[in-house]
């Protein structure tokens, strides 16, 4: 049997490659074409659609967000496929998140692309298309760094900038003004959350992760010389 397959675009340049690309295949057949605010979800259902490709552009991405929400809440089987202009990471990663299987970027691809990618979303062989990808690293790297920055209080980030900088817990003590056994415990918590064996390894570890709290003691610093009418020669 053909797959069954719906385009929702605006562009009649898209809409007639897209018909002309899948009139040509042997396997696809087009059931409709809807236009971006005449999204039928009862009619989508009673069409039994396989695969749907959907414009998304800057002006309806929400719309088209909430459009992919409800589909799947219709039939979770249907394959969604996003063809957009829009090039943003937030919608890209947002279009996943909602359950789009692919997101495809119309100025890197012309409209015979898309029978292979149609065919690849029903057969559930459908990687990340190219033009989508490197936003989806980009955000899991951003997702990674903020899940390491959760991970340690902003008191054991700054106290791992001093270690980094060689500074012995007296000496921690009095710049922080905060107990040497307090300071003990913190260092503690630190390898214990980043599973490691001492402080050194644990500064090394925060650095390479981009954990450690430079501006801020930085400015602290900076603050307190101002305060007392100094000029302060170098620091960090």
């Amino acid at each position: 049997m053909k797959i069954r397959t719906l385009l929702i675009e605006d562009d009649p340049e898209w809409i007639d490659g897209i018909k002309l690309t899948i009139e040509q295949s042997r396997d696809i057949v087009l059931i409709g074409v809807l236009s971006g605010n005449e999204i039928e979800l009862q009619m989508i259902k009673c069409l039994e659609v396989e695969v749907i490709v959907i414009n998304m552009n800057a002006d309806n991405d929400m719309e088209v967000l909430k459009a992919i929400d409800s589909i799947i809440d219709i039939n979770d089987n249907i394959k969604i496929i996003v063809l957009s202009s829009v090039e943003e990471d937030r919608v890209i990663w947002d279009a996943y998140l909602h359950g789009a299987v692919n997101y495809v970027v119309k100025s890197a691809v012309c409209s015979r692309a898309i029978t292979k990618l149609i065919r690849e979303a029903h057969a559930n062989t459908l990687g990340i298309h190219h033009t989508s990808a490197q936003a989806i690293r980009r955000e899991f790297q951003r997702q990674r760094k903020e899940l390491w920055s959760k991970l340690l209080t902003p008191q054991e980030r700054k106290i791992l900038c001093y270690v980094y900088q060689g500074k012995t817990t007296s000496e921690i003590h009095r710049i922080l003004n905060i107990e040497e056994k307090t300071i003990d415990n913190h260092v503690t918590s630190i390898n214990r959350k980043l599973q490691v064996k001492n402080r050194r390894e644990a500064a090394q570890v925060a650095n390479k992760k981009g954990l450690l709290l430079f501006d801020e003691i930085r400015s602290e610093f900076y603050s307190a010389f101002n305060i007392l009418g100094l000029i302060p020669l170098n620091f960090i």
